[in-house]
This record gives structure tokens, sequence and C-alpha cells, in this order.
């Protein structure tokens, strides 16, 4: 992507004045300084992206901005990633974890997340993780249930699970 010279050089001005305060926000937010260096990342793409320019770099309104989009770039990527923890890890023995109770507490909002994204699954992948996780089916009952075979499920499963993951990554 070429940039006029202008826009280039205040992106390089900027960088050369905000970066370390945009890691530091970012750090404050994730807690990880691999996903605070994402968060900057992404935050330049998209100052770039949007064609943002401003006279002065170091001007009051052109910092506030920057801070704006990296509090929001980080709070993104911090969202994502507890949205996929609580989607992949959930299936994984929550009964040993939480007891029982906890399960039933979080049923429905772990369907008010997966659904959405359970939706854009083939359908062999939707009623695996239907059965598994909606409905909690063991991979015996799940694999009877469809008239599959145990191995099956669980890549399915596995499969399934990798393309959450991506949508979640494109949302």
């Amino acid at each position: 992507m070429a940039l006029p010279s202008k826009q280039r050089s205040f992106i390089e001005r900027c960088y050369e004045l905000y970066e370390q305060k945009m890691f530091r926000v970012a750090l404050s937010v994730l807690h990880d300084e691999k996903f605070a260096e994402d968060a900057v990342q992404e935050a330049f793409l998209q100052l770039i992206k949007h064609k943002v320019f401003f006279r002065k770099a170091d001007s009051d309104d052109c910092k506030r901005y920057i801070i704006t989009v990296i509090r929001n770039a980080s709070i993104n990527i911090y969202n994502k990633r507890n949205n996929e923890n609580r989607i992949v890890s959930y299936s994984d023995n929550l009964e040993e974890i939480c007891g029982e109770q906890a399960i039933e507490d979080d049923r429905s909002e772990l369907e008010a997340v997966c659904t959405p994204l359970m939706n854009s699954l083939p359908p062999k992948y939707f009623n695996v993780v239907n059965c598994l996780v909606i409905h909690d089916y063991s991979v015996a009952e799940t694999a009877r249930e469809l008239g599959i075979t145990e191995a099956n499920v669980r890549k399915r499963y596995e499969r399934a699970k990798k393309m959450m993951r991506q949508n979640l990554g494109q949302a």
C-alpha cells in the first residue's frame, strides 16, 4: 500500500512519538506483551487504512485520537481472546472443575455466544458441536446419535473448533 509522502511522514512521526505509550496502554488492557505488540500493530494499520492525518503529530488532539485507537484495538483483542477461550474450553470437563451447578448457570450464556458461531458451520460439524457442547452428550453418545464413529466425532469437533476460532478472528 503506497502512502502519500505527507501521510507516510505523519505515520512515521506518530510511531516515533507514541509507539511506547501505545504499548503501555495495550499492556495495561491485555497483560501480555505479545498481544500488546499485536494491538500496537493493529492500531497503526487502522491509522493507515483510515488515512488519519493531523497537521501536528504532537498535538493534543492527535495524541487523544491515537490513545483511543490503541485502547479500542486492545479491547477488541481482549474480547476476542476471552470469547475464544470460553467457547473452546467449555466442553473440556468443566464438571470436574466447576461443579454441575456452574455449568447449568453458564449454559445460557454459552448458547448465546456459541449459536452464531455454530450457525456458520457446515451441518456435519454443527451437529457434532450441538451434541457435545449444547446437549452435553459424550463422544460415544454423539457417535450413536449421528451414526458415525467416535474417532470421526473427535475429528469433526476438532475441525469445528478451528472453524469457530477463525470465525471469531474475523468478527
